[in-house]
C-alpha cells in the first residue's frame, strides 16, 4: 500500500548550488538559492543559479544586494532590475525580493519595478516583511504589486513563536498568495505550526555546523558569522534535516 504524501511544500534555502540535488533527494519541492546566508541572503551567481536547477526542481533566486536595511535608493533599483534580468536568463523559475520605506512599510514604488523586471516569473516578498510596522496593510501593498508568494516568521524570531500571527496572515491572504513559513523551522514543530496556521509551505536552510578542512586559524580575531559557529568550523545544508521534516509531514498525511 502506498504511503500518503503531504502536500505542504518543503523550500530549501541554500548558498552553495552543490546541495540542490540532495536537498531534492531528501524531498524539497523548491529550491531558493542565494548567497551570503550569515548575511541574511544576497544575490547568488547566476552559474550557481544554473548548477541548483539540475536538481530537477523549480529554483527561485534572491535578489538584495547588500545586508542590513531594505531601503532602496534609484541606483540600488537599476541594479537589482540587471541582477533579476541575468537570473531569469539563467533560468531562474522566480524571483525572491523587497522593499521597504524608511518609516517601515513597503516601498509600492520601488517593488513595483521590481516585479516589473521579473518579467511574469513568480515573485516572493521576502522576511523584509516582518520588519514592517503594520503587516496587515503591507500584506495588501505586497499582493497590489503583484507579488505571488510571501515568506514570513509572522514577524516574530521564529515561525513558532509567531504562530498566531501568521495564522491572521494566512486567514487575510485568503489564497490570493501563497503565505510561506519560514525561521526557525525544524522537524519536531513542523506538524504543529501547519496546523495551527494552515500554511501550505515551508522554508528553512537545513543547517548544521561541522569542521572546516583548514588547519590555519587567525589568532585573536573572532568568527564574522551571525550564526556563531568557532572558528574554523562552517554551515552546510543538512539532508538529514529535511528527510526528516519531509517523513513528519508524510506521516502526519497519512
Amino acid at each position: 500500500m502506498e504511503t500518503n504524501r503531504s502536500t505542504i511544500g518543503i523550500e530549501v534555502c541554500i548558498e552553495d548550488a552543490s546541495y540542490a540535488e540532495s536537498a531534492v533527494r531528501a524531498g524539497a519541492n523548491r529550491i531558493e538559492m542565494c548567497s551570503a546566508l550569515d548575511l541574511g541572503g544576497l544575490t547568488p551567481t547566476t552559474q550557481s543559479v544554473r548548477k541548483a536547477l539540475y536538481s530537477g526542481v523549480p529554483v527561485t533566486a534572491m535578489a538584495r544586494i547588500r545586508p542590513g536595511d531594505f531601503v532602496l535608493n534609484d541606483d540600488d533599483i537599476a541594479i537589482l532590475q540587471e541582477e533579476i534580468t541575468a537570473q531569469i536568463e539563467t533560468g531562474a523559475d522566480g524571483i525572491v525580493t523587497g522593499a521597504l520605506t524608511p518609516e517601515g512599510t513597503v516601498d509600492t514604488v520601488a517593488l513595483g519595478w521590481l516585479v516589473d523586471a521579473c518579467g511574469g516569473r513568480p515573485v516572493t516578498f521576502h522576511r523584509a516583511f516582518d520588519h514592517c510596522s503594520d503587516r496587515i496593510s503591507a500584506l495588501e501593498q505586497i499582493i497590489d504589486c503583484g507579488c505571488q508568494r510571501l515568506l514570513t516568521s509572522g514577524g516574530a524570531p521564529t515561525a513558532e513563536q509567531g504562530i498566531a500571527e501568521l495564522a491572521r496572515i494566512v486567514e487575510t491572504a485568503a489564497d490570493r498568495i501563497e503565505v510561506i513559513a519560514a525561521g526557525g523551522i525544524r522537524p519536531g514543530c513542523a506538524v504543529d505550526l501547519v496546523r495551527k496556521t494552515a500554511v501550505r509551505w515551508l522554508h528553512l536552510s537545513a543547517r548544521r555546523p561541522t569542521p572546516g578542512p583548514s588547519r590555519v586559524l587567525s589568532p585573536g580575531v573572532p568568527p564574522g558569522s551571525a550564526t556563531s559557529v568557532a572558528p574554523g568550523e562552517r554551515w552546510i545544508m543538512d539532508p538529514a534535516l529535511v528527510e526528516e521534516l519531509r517523513s513528519e509531514l508524510d506521516r502526519q498525511a497519512g
